[in-house]
Order: C-alpha cells, then structure tokens, then sequence
C-alpha cells in the first residue's frame, strides 16, 4: 500500500514504479482520465515536462509522445472510474488469457475508487477489498500496488506519517505500507518527497514514522529519483538550467545594488 494526502504525488510515485521497474503488468487506473496518465507517462519516458507535452498536443505537435507511449507497451492501462471486484478480477484474466502468464505487477489507483458489489460500507468496503487483492497475491505471484488515502493532520502533506493515519486503518493484510508526505529538505525542484516504512514483514519499519528516506521530486517532468546528490541526483541539464537562472538573478540583484 501506498498512502498519501492528495497532490502529494502517490500516483507519480507509483506510475515510475511501474514504468521504471521494467515489470509487465496492469495499472488500473480509476483516480485519473486517460488523457492525464497520458501526459504523465510521455513525461517519465521522455523527460520532458508535463506542461510542455500539455501545449504541444494543444499546437498539433505530439507526434513524439505519441511515439513514445506507443513503444511503451509492457502496462496494460485501464480507466474504469469504478473498478468492481469482478471487473478487477477479469481484467486480470484477460491479461493471462491475451499474453500466456499473469502480470507481474498490479496496481489499483486508488481503493477509494473500487465498487463493492456485496454492499459493503466503509471499513467493511475496503477491507473485502483488501482481502480480495491479497488472495489475487498470492494466486497470481504479482505485486500488488494499491493507494489510498490518509486522515487527520496528514492530509496536509507536510507531516511526517504514522501507520494510524491511514485511512479506515486496514493495515492487517498487507506486506508493506509506505506513506508520503513532503519533507523539510529542499532541491532545485521543491521540497523533498518523505517515504515512510510504516509496516514492512520482510524488514525494518516504524508504525510511528520514525524510518524515512528522502527521494528527490520533479513532478514537472513527473520524475522520483534517488537523494544521490545535494540535487537530488537530477539530470545534468536540470542543474545547468537552476544554475543559470541563479546566475540571471544574482545579476539582476547586483545591479539594482550598483544603481542604488
């Protein structure tokens, strides 16, 4: 599970996983329109920033998005506004029954989102939900992604996560449980995107938010990189345009300063 408050960028963080990692599989995409994934996507494979891609779609001139989604063809995306569990389940088999072998990676954006065709309110709603996601686990082998939201003072985005802030407080069934919230730390593209290890069976974790690492967030190219560097670990020609608008603006500054 990945859990945040909304614009943290939990759907950047998952949509790089599941481009970058190289897995094959189905992102279930019921939070946001196809349109908007697209962009989002043209902005990992490329680099380029979502603003841009936006205007050149608008001008006529996306045929190099166009190209580079149309070679990305390991996600299987689907933009069912609200997944039941049975569409859920037979999207899945589909996906068998089309490429000969399950998907290795499986995300649902986000739990809110998913119908509960048993009536299920609440708590109870996405429980079932959980429990139906873990039992495809395990029958499939894939990774199950799922987002989903959290409550009180963690809807801010700017606090550090505890493992009861997440939403409903289904945090039984799961193997992992990571939390993002922005951190005190700055780099050239904002502040830093905080992951916390909430609840981790195969390692270490803190259900009071004390195991956090920093990753580094351009989301206007949609990229979630390593804290490699005091940069971020961003793309070389990122820094050189930080640096020369630094430079622009130290300039203008001793100017004014000359003049007075």
């Amino acid at each position: 599970m990945v859990a945040a408050a909304p614009g943290v960028g939990k759907s950047a963080f998952t949509l790089n996983l599941a481009i970058r990692s190289g897995c094959r599989g189905i992102y279930m995409s019921a939070d946001s329109d196809e349109v908007t994934q697209a962009h989002r996507a043209a902005a990992i494979l490329t680099g380029d920033r979502v603003q841009e891609i936006e205007a050149a779609y608008k001008s006529g001139k996306g045929e190099k998005y166009d190209r580079a989604l149309k070679d990305f063809t390991r996600i299987w995306f689907d933009f069912d506004a609200a997944p039941s569990l049975a569409a859920l389940e037979e999207e899945v088999y589909a996906y068998a029954y089309m490429y000969g072998q399950w998907p290795e990676l499986l995300v649902l954006d986000n739990l809110a989102n998913v119908f509960d065709e048993s009536g299920g309110e609440g708590f109870t709603s996405l429980e079932s939900t959980m429990s139906f996601l873990v039992d495809l686990a395990r029958k499939t082998e894939a990774a199950v992604v799922v987002l989903h939201h959290v409550v009180g003072d963690a809807e801010s985005g700017d606090q550090a996560l505890k493992l009861k802030d997440i939403r409903g407080k289904i945090t039984k069934l799961q193997t992992l449980v990571l939390g993002l919230a922005y951190t005190e730390t700055f780099t050239p593209q904002g502040r830093a995107l905080g992951v916390y290890v909430l609840k981790n069976r195969s390692g270490k974790a803190s259900a009071a938010g004390d195991l956090m690492i920093e990753l580094n967030a351009d989301l206007d190219r949609m990229l979630i990189n390593d804290m490699e560097s005091p940069g971020g670990g961003v793309p070389d020609e990122v820094w050189e345009e930080f640096k020369a608008a630094v430079e622009v603006e130290g300039a203008s500054e001793r100017r004014r300063y000359e003049e007075v």
